[in-house]
Parts: structure tokens; sequence; C-alpha cells
């Protein structure tokens, strides 16, 4: 099963969309393999848009987190929050039909109370002097735990609704 047997790619970038808007992170959907389909990428800072400008810092930092919290989503069957190597949050939130993971949601970047960028880590993964991160992180936002896991909250129970539709579509 596909995520796009469950929603079209629209109604999912239209979710991306709704949690972005609301708690100001970069929303994503992912199929089970974790990659995205959707097309729509809303960058909400301007240190993930360069982590992203980086191939290496990309491949190094986001590809790496997807693959940790899809393998520990499928595992637990429970949503996930943790930070990214560059030390931003990231949440993620499984979806499973009949058992089997078809695809996740999540919302990634800002940093919750106590972190602070990794400045090291993005000097050399994405050639971002410590300067240009502090810069680049000025203003940015902080989410308090509570806030994350209002997040996380919010994508569970947006997640658990779409199951139901579907399956009672089903029945």
């Amino acid at each position: 099963m596909e995520m796009t047997d469950i929603l079209p790619v629209a109604a999912w970038a239209e979710l991306e969309r709704d949690i972005t808007e609301r708690f100001g992170v970069n929303a994503h959907v992912y199929n089970d393999k974790g990659q995205p389909f959707t097309g729509h990428a809303t960058w909400e800072n301007k240190l993930c848009l360069a982590i992203r400008e980086s191939k290496s810092a990309a491949t190094g930092i986001c590809a790496v987190i997807n693959q940790v919290l899809g393998h520990e989503v499928r595992e637990t069957k429970a949503p996930a929050i943790t930070d990214c190597d560059a030390g931003m949050l990231v949440v993620c939130v499984p979806l499973f039909i009949k058992g089997e993971l078809v695809g996740m949601v999540g919302g990634c970047g800002g940093f919750a109370d106590d972190n602070e960028p990794e400045a090291y880590l993005l000097e050399k993964m994405a050639g971002l002097s410590e300067d240009k991160v502090e810069e680049i992180c000025s203003g940015m936002p902080r989410k308090t735990a509570e806030e994350v896991q209002a997040l996380s909250d919010y994508i569970e129970g947006r997640v658990a609704e779409i199951v139901q539709q579907h399956e009672a579509r089903q029945a």
C-alpha cells in the first residue's frame, strides 16, 4: 500500500502546509522508505535551507535522521521526538494500516529551548562558518517542550483521523 492509496498527493501537501502554518516547522510527508513525495517544500528557517542547499549536509544530516527515525517508528509503532545532528528538533509520526508501515508525517526545524546549533558539524558538512551559523540562527524562534509535544500530538491526531477515515472507506 502507498500513501497515495490513502489520500491524493494534493491532500498530503495540504497537511504539510497546515502543519507548517500552525507550528512554524518544515512539515513533510514521507512514504515507507522515508522519501518525500508531495513536491511541497517550505523552509521555515534559514538554517534548514542552508543545509538542504549542500548535498553533503542534506545527505549527512537530513537523510540520516530520516533513516534513523523511520527505523525507530517502524519498530516502536509510536511517534518519535528527537534532534537532528545539526541540533534542530525533529518529530516523526508513523502511519500504519493493518500493521504495515505505509509512511510517516513529521515536522522539523527550529531549536528546542535547551539546544544550540552544532556549529562544528555545520562547518564541516555544509561549509558554514561559526559566524554564518550564528547569523543564520539569529532570531530563530525556540520551541518549549510543551510546544514540541503539541506538534507531535497534533500530527498524531491528524494521522489517526486519516487512518480512521481510510479504514471506514474500506469497510
